[in-house]
């Protein structure tokens, strides 16, 4: 009997990768339909029965994240298997936001011909049982109609208790694979936080002793020396601020940060960071200004996460304003919280770009400024765990205008020095 041949979608922008895959996967002796982009594969989608998907995550217009989840957000298409092909990073991070958009697998380009052949073959053979089990199922079904009740009954047990198996089998899967990615998650973190803490020794003594060189203790300097010398403090200390982000952000996904509620001053908090980000500010050439509406007030959060996110939203409208003033505005609103917008006249930010600002390790801009890719995630993570939100506003070419909104306790759900649990912290 000829053996049933099941379609496997190849899903890549460049027809010489498409080439490449239908060569390696050839010998499967399997049905490749070709896609060159993200629209034409959710077509194919809609069309035809797959086995399995083989998907490119870098493609221009729609990459292969957005592909993958709508796939897996239609009924008819959530089911089908689907394995990024990647040439890029290899990050613990991005690799699992791949498996967070319904990835089974995640393979690294140049990949191994062979293996990539040996893992498509396996949901071939996946797609073949199941579709033999429901054909099985069918014609159980009919005979069930024509056999006497007693057949009916015991063929009916039967089938209860292989599914029952079958049922059982893959949910003791499914638990191993989810304590599997539970500790992968917790190994992930805990790297990065041993890894920050070992860093920062090192780094702060670069940085001291830098500093002793530049202030001449060790005898003077001559131009050249302290050229480069400044040099070394200033990517030493973007290092550390890359590090301590990082640590930050390992502690949120963590559920290890901690609130130190207390009554944060409005304006007060506000006209400290000024002092704090003026030289910032000089170097640039952006003056800044406070518009408080209404009189002083304060609510009940924790200050030093406040200053934090402040802070990241006023170095971002400095190095991004081009040189224009930057305005803070700071009012109490009708729930007796605060809401403070942070508006800049810089470059601003595209359409395309206002969810991926938020994103670990991104910088849409195209302007060569420092920074580590981390500020706006660990900020609105930070106002989402202190109960509030943080949003933006932009007009590409006039500047973006970032709104955070804070209630007025936090005294109700948490105590003094609550630890959140991870599942807040999402």
């Amino acid at each position: 009997m000829m053996t049933e041949r099941v379609n496997v979608l190849l899903v890549d922008d460049r027809p010489e990768n498409l080439l490449a895959l239908e060569a390696i996967l050839e010998p499967l002796g399997q049905d490749l339909i070709r896609a060159n982009s993200g629209p034409e594969a959710l077509k194919r989608v809609l069309e035809i029965d797959l086995s399995v998907i083989l998907l490119d995550v870098q493609m221009p217009g729609m990459n292969g994240f957005e592909v993958a989840e709508i796939i897996k957000s239609r009924e008819r298409s959530r089911t089908i298997p689907i394995i990024f092909l990647s040439a890029i990073s290899k990050e613990d991070a991005y690799v699992f936001k791949g498996y967070s958009m319904g990835a089974v697998e995640y393979v690294f380009k140049p990949f191994n011909p062979d293996v990539l052949r040996s893992k498509v073959a396996v949901f071939v053979d996946l797609f073949l049982k199941q579709g033999e089990i429901q054909r099985q199922g069918d014609l159980l079904r009919e005979s069930q109609k024509r056999e006497l009740e007693l057949e009916h009954r015991t063929s009916l047990l039967e089938t209860e208790a292989r599914s029952a198996a079958k049922l059982s089998q893959m949910n003791d899967e499914l638990h191993r694979r989810q304590i599997a990615l539970e500790q992968a998650m917790g190994a992930r973190n805990r790297f990065y936080a041993s890894m920050s803490h070992e860093l920062r020794t090192p780094i702060n003594a670069v940085i001291g002793y830098s500093t002793l060189m530049l202030d001449n203790i060790y005898g003077p300097l001559n131009a050249k020396q302290k050229e480069g010398l400044q040099r070394t403090l200033k990517a030493a200390r973007h290092l550390l601020e890359l590090v301590n982000d990082v640590l930050d952000l390992s502690k949120i996904e963590a559920g290890k940060i901690e609130l130190s509620l207390q009554p944060v001053m409005f304006p007060s908090l506000i006209e400290d960071l000024f002092v704090t980000v003026r030289p910032l500010a000089d170097e640039y050439g952006s003056t800044l200004s406070l518009e408080m509406e209404g009189e002083a007030f304060n609510i009940v959060s924790d200050p030093r996460r406040v200053r934090q996110i402040l802070l990241n939203l006023l170095s971002n409208a400095i190095k991004f304003g081009e040189g224009k003033p930057i305005r803070v505005v700071c009012k109490q609103n009708e729930a007796k919280g605060v809401e403070i917008d942070v508006v800049d006249e810089g470059v601003g930010i595209a359409k395309d770009d206002m969810t991926r600002i938020f994103e670990e390790f991104v910088q849409v801009s195209e302007s060569k400024q420092p920074g580590t890719g981390l500020g706006l995630p660990i900020s609105r993570r930070l106002a989402q765990l202190l109960d509030g939100s943080l949003s933006v506003h932009s007009d590409p070419g006039h500047g973006s205008a970032f709104r955070l909104t804070l209630p007025a306790s936090l005294e109700d759900d948490l105590t003094p020095t609550a630890e959140l649990s991870a599942a807040s912290a999402a």
